[in-house]
């Protein structure tokens, strides 16, 4: 005996809210995580803390085309030293070269602003 919700096929239902099947690749696409770890670093910069957290997680993230980390210890102390000396601008430049440097040979996968 079957059930309204069984699918005779034995395929499972696709999800409702999930993306569709038929969009092919764009759809299926997976956010970079190093991007989304950059935009909260950005949002982050009045908490110290969460920086700290965030600058160690990116440093963990290898970025084969730079031969090493996408923020290096080096880099992290710079950030976190700007910002506990109340200069910003130098922290935002900062993460602003670093985020440069990584997106900058990724153009052809979509990487980027416009994602």
């Amino acid at each position: 005996m079957t059930r309204p919700n069984d699918r005779p096929d034995d395929r499972p239902a696709e999800d409702p809210g999930g993306p569709s099947r038929d969009k092919g690749f764009k759809a299926r696409k997976r956010e970079d995580h190093a991007l989304v770890l950059i935009r909260e670093l950005l949002a982050s910069l009045d908490d110290l803390p969460r920086v700290r957290q965030l600058l160690r997680e990116l440093s963990r993230y290898y970025d084969p085309i730079l031969g090493g980390a996408i923020v290096e210890v080096r880099h992290q102390r710079q950030i976190v030293e700007a910002l506990e000396g109340g200069r910003r601008q130098e922290a935002l430049a900062g993460i602003g070269a670093r985020y440069e440097l990584y997106v900058k040979d990724r153009a052809h996968l979509g990487h980027g602003e416009s994602d």
